[in-house]
Order: C-alpha cells, then structure tokens, then sequence
C-alpha cells in the first residue's frame, strides 16, 4: 500500500455542477482517487509534533464515527443525510483532493442526489481511515517504540458470543468448530474492527476470510466475483465495486432478518476486481476479524526512507502552523 497519493486532478468544477453532471458511475470513479493522502500532506505530517499528531488522530478519529453513523442513517432514512450535511462544519473537512469544495458543493443540493451524498461520505470515510493510520504510523516511529495498551486485548477481543445452532454451515470441521462450546475457543482469535475505518485485505481466489458481524460467523471466500456464506451456508456473490451489506432490504446484500444482531447496515465490502478488498465496519454491535489480519490491515508500508526527510527530528514542543 503506498502511503501518499499525489493528485493532480482538482475538482475546480465541484462549485458547478461538473462533477455531479457526470454521472454516478464517474461520479464515483473520481472520487475513488481521493482517498489516500496528497504527498505535500506527508511532508507536512513529518514535520508535526508528537502532541499534534496525537490531537490530529483523536479528531480525525470522532468524525469518522460521526460519518459512519450518516451512512447507516441514510439507509433508513435518506433524508437524514440531508441534516447530517446541514449541521456540519465545513471546517472540519479537510481540503485535501478539494473535500470540502465537494462536501460544500453537495450539500447545497437539498432533494435528490441521496446516492451521491453517501458515496461522498462512504469515499471520505476511506481517506478518513487512511489519514488515520497515517498519523498513528508517523506518531509511533517519533517515538521510537510501539505503545502497548493494556486493556487492548479486553476492548477489542470478542464478547462471549450469544448461542449458535451447528446445522450443515457450509464451514469443514477442520477449518474451525461452530458448535457453542467451540465458538467460544473459535472466536477466541478474533478482534473487532475500528468502526468508520477502511481496511484493505488481501483475499485470493479460493481464500477464506472468516468475519463476524456481530453474534454471526460469516465466510468471505476469494473469486472472481468473491462470495460470502452465512452460517445456514447461504451463499450471496459480490458485485464490483461497493456493496452494503445488512439487513435492510435495499442493502446490496440483504442479509436473513433471522440474523437480528446483524444491523441493518452493517459493512461495506468494495472489490474492484482484484485480489484484494476494502471492508468498512458501519455497526455499533461490531464486526470482528481474525487478530493477525486485524493487525495486517492497520499496518501502513511505509518505506523507512520516507522518514529520511528534513524535519523528522522537530522538537516536540515546538509551533507549527497549519495551513
């Protein structure tokens, strides 16, 4: 995963109606190349203090999970998009890639364009998530070790899952026990994923990946398109691109209603027709994966030479002044 993308397109149309005019298929398409972070924004978070990556992270951390709960919002009630981006401060958006040109842009169309609001948000979710990381990655290497918290593991590790029948799951035996007493040993590797936070993983053809949306163990199997197996072994195949998955019905992928720990809108799985996909946790009952993929995901790749650039060594306690 590269760590800055340098985006030479702006959205100078965005207070016109360019973007919106072109579609939403390109509509989508050019917001898809906004959600990593500009190369300047790298620079300009090397040169931070520790105690401004740290507030950064924080704040960046409660709009996401303002963002994410719009999303689910929107599903129930379209509208609800429309107060959502009213009551929003515009100052809180960042102007990488012309964001808050595009938030300004789509929020002044009061009816109609619900499909574009939320692609919006669900785009600005994605580099909300990667500037996260981000910042947590550049805010760990100043200070020259990782911090270990001590009630991670009780924050994170799955609660004591509700009862589960054991019918033919479409899960072997050997790949892992779903009866009651073996979920409890099952579930015992997995973590709960930050809610808002795009997370891309690499899924190849005829990989599994073992997901838990909430109290429900779900498969995620590798394909071109990947599918994905309930624990009836209902098999439900992905779509390219963005797919909600939930139990609404209008969701992409409508989950059973017997499923009722599952939210109405609960993930969003994008695949792009790759080997790889981006999975983004909208729910308040969480959705957990297995603890190594967990901490695959949230590891940027950042090449140690990036931190070869002037400024690395910024006194802590010095201003800096952001533009």
């Amino acid at each position: 995963m590269s760590h800055a993308h340098s985006d030479t397109t702006t959205v100078s149309d965005a207070s016109s109606e360019g973007m919106i005019q072109d579609g939403p298929t390109d509509f989508e398409a050019r917001l898809a190349f906004r959600t990593k972070v500009p190369a300047e924004r790298l620079h300009e978070f090397l040169n931070w203090p520790i105690y401004k990556l740290r507030r950064e992270s924080e704040h960046v951390s409660r709009v996401l999970k303002r963002i994410a709960e719009a999303v689910v919002n929107s599903m129930e009630n379209p509208a609800s998009t429309n107060a959502f981006l009213r009551g929003l401060d515009l100052k809180s958006i960042s102007r990488d890639h012309d964001w808050r040109a595009i938030f300004s842009t789509i929020r002044a169309h009061e009816s109609g364009y619900n499909g574009y609001k939320r692609t919006v948000l669900i785009r600005y979710l994605q580099y909300l998530s990667f500037r996260k990381r981000l910042l947590e990655y550049i805010h760990t290497r100043k200070q020259g070790f990782d911090e270990v918290d001590a009630n991670a593991d009780e924050l994170t590790q799955y609660p004591s899952p509700p009862p589960m029948p054991a019918p033919d799951t479409g899960f072997n035996a050997a790949d892992g026990l779903v009866s009651e007493d073996g979920l409890h040993r099952f579930t015992g590797d997995f973590r709960r994923m930050p809610m808002g936070e795009a997370l891309e993983i690499p899924v190849s053809k005829g990989e599994k990946l073992d997901i838990m949306l909430a109290g429900h163990l779900f498969r995620i199997i590798g394909g071109h398109p990947p599918s994905l197996i309930d624990q009836n072994g209902v098999t439900y195949f992905l779509k390219n691109g963005r797919n909600m998955m939930g139990r609404h019905p209008e969701s992409d992928v409508p989950i059973d209603q017997n499923f009722s720990d599952v939210s109405r809108a609960h993930v969003i799985v994008e695949w792009e027709g790759t080997e790889r996909i981006s999975v983004i946790d909208l729910s308040s009952r969480g959705s957990y994966i297995r603890r190594k993929i967990l901490d695959t995901a949230l590891t940027l790749d950042t090449p140690d030479h990036v931190f070869d650039l002037p400024g690395w060594e910024k006194d802590d306690n010095e201003e800096v002044t952001i533009n």
